[in-house]
């Protein structure tokens, strides 16, 4: 069957939506591979002529990038591991629990999840400033997290509302707890939507950067999206090596969204349709 000129207007505006979206992404890991002689070629080519590792070497051997690197490393475990842990309790209990204050606690939540991180940003420096968690990774773990709770429990919220509570009743007649039902029987079948947060989360606490920015003072607590802009001096930017930090920074990312796609795109749409 011929193709349309409609069908062919519309690939051909698919492409173009293609190519702008991932057009940055392969600057980034060309220009991380290209020589010092080559980054300022006109005109500037995608493929380098004498492709190379150094800018990748030079990254990997700062100590300040290994140290970064690490403080990622826990920062994002641990906001991990605590939004969904928290987000469970709390959606599970907005899905299943009626009390007074409910419905208005639900609405707060959905409205703190809208609120971007550059008004929480002085509030929470002054709030560390005075309970000493300024420089700290706890200090940024609880940042973080005023930032992955709210969406977390949105959306767990909506996809517990979508498992049958008869589940959780046959589960307390052969003997088992509430908290038992809800860990053996509850978050087994919540299992994608338990995968979007964790990648949310993911995503959020890894490449986070205002708040490492505002409320780190020293480069030990530092981490890997601020070590970043230690390859930018005063007058000069080393674009080879912060387009291959770039790409230390990112490689996680994709691999992690691109092995739970599945699981992502099937949370949000069971939660956002069902719920």
């Amino acid at each position: 069957m011929p193709l349309t000129l409609k069908k062919i207007i519309t690939y051909v505006l698919l492409l173009l939506v293609i190519f702008i979206a991932i057009f940055p992404a392969i600057w980034m890991l060309s220009t991380s591979i290209k020589p010092v002689t080559e980054l300022y070629d006109n005109p500037p080519e995608i493929i380098p002529d004498g492709p190379t590792l150094a800018n990748y070497a030079n990254v990997l051997s700062r100590s300040v990038m290994l140290q970064s690197f690490g403080n990622s490393v826990v920062i994002t475990a641990a906001v991990v591991v605590l939004t969904l842990l928290l987000t469970s309790l709390a959606g599970y209990g907005l899905a299943r629990y009626t009390f007074r204050g409910s419905k208005t606690l639900s609405l707060a939540f959905l409205f703190g999840q809208m609120v971007p991180s550059v008004v929480l940003v002085i509030p929470l420096y002054f709030m560390f400033n005075k309970f000493g968690l300024l420089d700290t990774k706890f200090g940024l773990i609880i940042a973080d997290l005023s930032m992955t709770l709210p969406m977390g429990i949105v959306m767990l919220t909506s996809f517990f509302k979508t498992v049958p509570e008869e589940l959780e009743e046959a589960a307390m007649i052969d003997g088992t707890t509430e908290l038992e039902a809800l860990f053996r029987v509850v978050m087994p079948i919540a299992k994608p939507g338990l995968i979007s947060v964790a990648i949310y989360t993911f995503i959020h606490a890894w490449e986070e950067f205002l708040f490492a920015l505002n409320l780190t003072l020293s480069a030990s607590q530092r981490t890997l999206p601020i070590a970043i802009s230690t390859f930018a001096g005063e007058f000069t930017v080393d674009w080879g090596a912060t387009m291959a930090a770039s790409t230390v920074v990112a490689l996680p990312v994709l691999a992690i969204f691109l092995l739970c796609n599945k699981y992502f795109i099937q949370g949000l749409s069971d939660g956002a349709v069902k719920g």
